[in-house]
């Protein structure tokens, strides 16, 4: 019995069973800069960060949106309690709006076809929220006033629905907001989220 669990084990903690995945390590992206003494985090996200590279790597994942490269729940930014948040949002498409927002968790099942203003969790969401024009940055301030898990989301109609969004959480005991790349979101063909 006691082999039987060691190999469960070591099935489980190299991800060899379907549809368990680990997620991957904290780390600071080179996209997050903490201030841990004014209890500040800047945070630049770009929404379609890597389209270019998906072209050039015959269309991947051309009809999917990103932020800084990740999607659909694949990374989860989490910060300290009570920090104040800076994010600069840069629109890098070349062809779509693309907005940011920080809303509650949805399921599949239940996204709105677009968010509205009234969506925002703390009122954290960019002007106008159908999106910014290609190139256009706006900033997005708040204070991460409540232990929990949100998302980051583009606004837009069906932007949600289609995936372009990512984790955001917010947790007491931190003393610098990290970033974690879910391993069994994230498919090896990709090409590789901003460092």
């Amino acid at each position: 019995m006691a082999r039987f669990a060691q190999l469960a084990l070591l099935v489980f903690a190299l991800g060899l069973l379907p549809g368990i995945g680990l997620a991957g390590e904290p780390f600071v992206p080179s996209w997050i800069k903490n201030d841990p003494a004014a209890r500040t985090v800047a945070v630049e996200i770009v929404a379609d960060w890597n389209q270019v590279e998906r072209y050039r790597r015959d269309n991947i994942r051309t009809d999917i949106i990103d932020f800084n490269g990740y999607w659909g729940g694949n990374l989860t930014i989490i910060v300290p309690i009570e920090w104040s948040v800076k994010i600069e949002f840069i629109n890098g498409s070349s062809s779509f709006r693309h907005s940011l927002m920080v809303t509650r968790v949805y399921a599949q099942s239940e996204m709105p076809v677009k968010l509205m203003p009234e969506d925002a969790i703390w009122g954290a969401y960019t002007d106008p929220p159908e999106g910014i024009k290609t190139n256009e940055r706006r900033q997005l301030n708040f204070v991460a006033k409540q232990a929990g898990k949100y998302f980051l989301a583009c606004a837009r109609q069906t932007h949600l629905m289609e995936g372009h969004w990512i984790g955001f959480e917010v947790q007491d005991g931190l003393d610098r907001a990290v970033a974690i790349v879910h391993d069994d979101k994230f498919p090896l063909e990709q090409p590789p989220g901003r460092p």
